[in-house]
């Protein structure tokens, strides 16, 4: 019996370890956020139990996302699984006090003192050390290089300043009338902080480059999760507007990306390196469109979606066009593939686990309306216009998608 409870933990074991995200955990969670686009939460629920099974790990935002769905059904001790698994990766559970959505639930929940209490007990196994090394890589590569000015440029600002409180000291500003000497002197000097700022972000990717070889890519597993007061946050490429505090630690791409943006980037191949962090379940799919400017291919950077509202300037509707009889009424373009065809760029998406564009461009309207919900692809750009007659609205929505 004892042998056949090691073989079975064993057997469990290995096929965790040979567990492909691209597979059998991010096509689930796509269903999830497509239900969740259509307000189905028990249905999205239902998918988020099914991702949750088929792997040992799965990602935070999909706990949270899922604890949302529980709580907008009444499942609330279904929500509290959830949460704590969250609170697992290292994240504050007083930080749910000041999420946009839980910070109601907190308040009116009576259960919610007792989750709490549960989750203060929890000890997560954080690797501080490793995340404070990326922390301070990340921070020295985005720290100003300042190249002291001259004594001349600098009794040239403070003469020209006088009516100013702020006299700078160490920057490195163009004035009217400067001297051509000054003038020469600021150019030279910015191209200097330009090269050590290279300098800083090369290094700041072979130090990454060198943690990445050594332990893999440090996941939130392993470095937890971002604990900062959220604001208007770009997360894998994409705008994050919930004000939710439960962020992923974005340090790996941010450095990677600036890096390899770089007109003399480091001459090192990371994808095949990023994309088995990706089937491995330890990087989102979406760190692909962090890393546009190092792989500007198609499949990957598509997904944008113009949302627009189109309105007469005195809001009468146009009478022989039964579109715009909703003065509140929106409307929405994609991109058009323009080397590949969409069979083909879904084709190479869902090799990585990215959902199909059909679906992308679903989620991508879905979030330029305020959400609690966090959905990483999808990328929105919102836009109100007032148009003067019936006819400029026609040919403002010609070819545009009418969302209902």
């Amino acid at each position: 019996m004892k042998k056949l409870f090691w073989l079975l933990w064993f057997s469990g074991f290995i096929s965790y370890a040979q567990t492909d995200f691209t597979r059998i955990y991010h096509p689930i969670i796509n269903e999830a956020e497509l239900a969740i686009v259509d307000t189905s939460y028990y249905e999205a629920l239902e998918f988020y139990k099914e991702a949750f099974a088929n792997v040992e790990k799965p990602f935070a935002k999909d706990y949270y996302n899922a604890a949302i769905c529980a709580t907008l059904i009444d499942k609330m001790p279904l929500a509290f699984d959830f949460l704590e698994k969250i609170v697992e990766k290292g994240y504050q559970v007083k930080n749910f006090r000041k999420d946009n959505f839980f910070k109601t639930v907190a308040d009116t929940c009576k259960q919610w003192a007792a989750f709490e209490k549960r989750a203060l007990l929890i000890k997560p196994h954080i690797d501080t050390e490793l995340s404070d090394s990326l922390r301070k890589i990340y921070q020295h590569m985005h720290l100003p290089p300042f190249a002291r000015i001259t004594p001349q440029l600098r009794d040239y600002y403070k003469t020209h300043n006088k009516d100013t409180k702020w006299v700078p000291v160490d920057s490195l500003i163009f004035m009217k009338e400067m001297p051509k000497l000054l003038l020469a002197q600021v150019d030279s000097l910015r191209k200097v902080n330009d090269t050590k700022r290279v300098i800083a972000t090369e290094e700041a990717f072979m130090k990454t480059y060198r943690i990445l070889e050594s332990v893999g890519f440090p996941d939130e597993n392993l470095i937890g999760l971002n604990q900062e007061t959220p604001k208007e946050f770009l997360v894998m490429g994409s705008y994050i507007h919930s004000k939710s505090f439960l962020l992923e630690n974005t340090f790996i791409p941010s450095i990677l990306s600036s890096a390899l943006s770089t007109q003399k980037g480091p001459d090192i191949d990371i994808m095949p390196l990023i994309k088995q962090a990706i089937r491995d379940g330890r990087a989102h799919p979406a760190i692909i469109s962090w890393l546009m400017n190092y792989s500007p291919d198609e499949p990957y950077t598509m997904g944008r979606v113009l949302v627009f509202q189109v309105r007469l300037e005195n809001n009468t509707p146009c009478p022989n066009n039964k579109q715009t009889e909703n003065p509140e009424q929106f409307f929405w373009r994609k991109e058009k593939p323009s080397i590949l065809t969409e069979h083909e760029i879904n084709e190479k998406r869902q090799s990585i686990g990215l959902e199909k564009l059909e679906d992308t461009y679903k989620k991508a309207f879905f979030k330029a309306r305020p959400t609690p919900f966090l959905i990483y692809t999808g990328i929105y750009q919102a836009e109100l216009s007032y148009v003067a007659n019936c006819e400029m609205m026609e040919k403002m929505i010609a070819g545009a998608v009418l969302i209902r």
